[in-house]
């Protein structure tokens, strides 16, 4: 059964539908969208990146409220090289949820991590993190590294989306739709491809 949610009230606008109505997933996964002005199908990998991109960078610096504690702390051993790296972004990982802390040479250890990540590997995510600082050297800008975690760790989390049933789909548009940018992932893939109903009109040489 289709679920129409119109937007409410005091919404200012910038959503890219008025309302929509989730219709399907496909075989492969793409989320189908009726909305009021055409049709629209969703990469759900590439909306969860950009929804937890955006909610990374909103909520930063919230501390506890951003954090689930470990029943167990985790340990991490880098190389030389990448445990630099995460020493010196320590100030922009940790207010995305993140307790982490030197343990002895080269290695951290993990007693918190943001609540969005899961039953994610820590370890596995602060490796991503700094792989991808290693990528990131010669940018530029006030935020560039605080963007550069929230993106690597957006991406750890968008890549264990499992099947969404109708209502865990319904949410994941409509958040979609509150982000800021929600057409592109934070690596610039497309998250929906819109075809108007104007352009359904055309192809069906309808009157």
């Amino acid at each position: 059964m289709a679920v129409e949610l119109p937007l409410a009230a005091d919404d200012t606008g910038a959503r890219p539908w008025k309302w929509f109505k989730f219709l399907a997933t496909t075989a492969s996964g793409y989320l189908l969208v009726e909305t009021d002005a055409g049709l629209v199908t969703i990469n759900p990998h590439a909306a969860r990146e950009r929804i937890a991109f955006e909610q990374l960078l909103s909520r930063s610096g919230q501390g506890d409220a951003l954090s689930q504690q470990l029943l167990i702390p985790e340990t991490i051993h880098l190389s030389p090289v990448d445990a630099a790296r995460i020493t010196a972004a320590l100030g922009d990982i940790e207010p995305m949820g993140f307790k982490i802390e030197p343990f002895g040479r080269d290695t951290f250890k993990i007693d918190a991590v943001p609540q969005l990540i899961g039953s994610l590997s820590p370890a596995d995510v602060i490796s991503t993190v700094a792989r991808d600082l290693s990528e990131g050297g010669a940018r530029r800008g006030e935020r560039w590294r605080e963007e550069l975690v929230a993106k690597s760790i957006a991406r750890s989390f968008a890549g264990t989306s499992l099947a969404l049933d109708e209502a865990g789909a319904t949410r994941l548009v409509e958040e979609l739709a509150a982000c800021r940018m929600p057409y592109i992932s934070p690596g610039g893939k497309p998250t929906m491809i819109f075809t108007s109903t104007r352009e359904l009109d055309r192809k069906f040489a309808k009157n």
